[in-house]
């Protein structure tokens, strides 16, 4: 899911790893308004360090990404109101996001949108996890390992930021910021349900599978809310030590 972390990750990677580093050689510098250099080295970034990172351009390893704890709850109370607390998370096939569209990215901030648009063939979470709600008029509890995955994801990130004039330059910092994940497909696999019964955890696997689309509803908002959080945490953190005038060219 952080997927859709890698988005707003990449818009890092136009900034120097501090400020009396050079900008790495390794990473083409796109101009002000040029969307499709944005995309092609968004794209060309990933196919070539999301396995093993590009320290230089604080751009991390995507492939696997690991998240130490992700709680999936909006605290809710419809028919199906299920929570989700996963921890020691591994997510995988991020290394195959494909951009296909930036728009912004202008000389001038305050005026500029700031938007990445993408899908990702599959993308899948494994993780332990504790499960605690119901489903309908089914109670779920369980404290096992799970497997989530996703097909044919469309995402967008979108972020607005403040201005903050500084020594002759303009620095940023993230205002608002907005992620959108609609994937096409979600599986759930979770292991020892209801105390390890065998016949009620399979049944609870099938139900949850059948009608994935209305458990990605519920879990929806506390999705990309976890993700839009972590994408604020590394721009807010760049942000506070560059200037816009430093990570891309006018």
């Amino acid at each position: 899911m952080r997927t859709f972390i890698s988005a707003l990750c990449l818009m890092a990677v136009w900034i120097p790893f501090n400020k009396a580093a050079p900008f790495p050689a390794e990473v083409k510098r796109c101009h002000t308004g040029d969307t499709a250099c944005i995309v092609r080295t968004s794209n060309e970034l990933l196919k070539t360090y999301a396995r093993k990172g590009l320290p230089a351009a604080f751009f991390p390893v995507i492939e696997p990404f690991h998240l130490k704890r992700v709680e999936l709850s909006d605290g809710r109370s419809g028919s199906l109101a299920l929570k989700l607390s996963l921890r020691d998370v591994d997510v995988t096939g991020l290394s195959a996001v494909k951009f296909d569209r930036a728009v912004g990215f202008s000389p001038d901030p305050a005026t500029s949108k700031f938007e990445l648009y993408g899908d990702l063939n599959k993308m899948s979470i494994h993780s332990k996890y504790t499960a605690d709600g119901r489903i309908l008029i089914l109670p779920i509890q369980g404290d096992g390992d799970a497997d989530i995955g996703f097909e044919k994801i469309k995402f967008s990130v979108k972020f607005k930021p403040s201005i903050h004039p500084k020594d002759g330059k303009t620095y940023l910092a993230v205002d608002k910021l907005k992620v959108l994940l609609e994937p096409q497909r979600m599986t759930m696999k979770l292991t020892n349900l209801f105390n390890g019964d065998q016949a009620l955890g399979a049944h609870m696997n099938q139900f949850l599978n059948e009608n994935w689309s209305d458990v990605w509803l519920e879990l929806q908002p506390a999705v990309q809310d976890t993700i839009s959080s972590i994408i604020r945490n590394i721009l807010d953190t760049m942000f506070k030590e560059f200037a816009y005038q430093d990570f891309l060219e006018f």
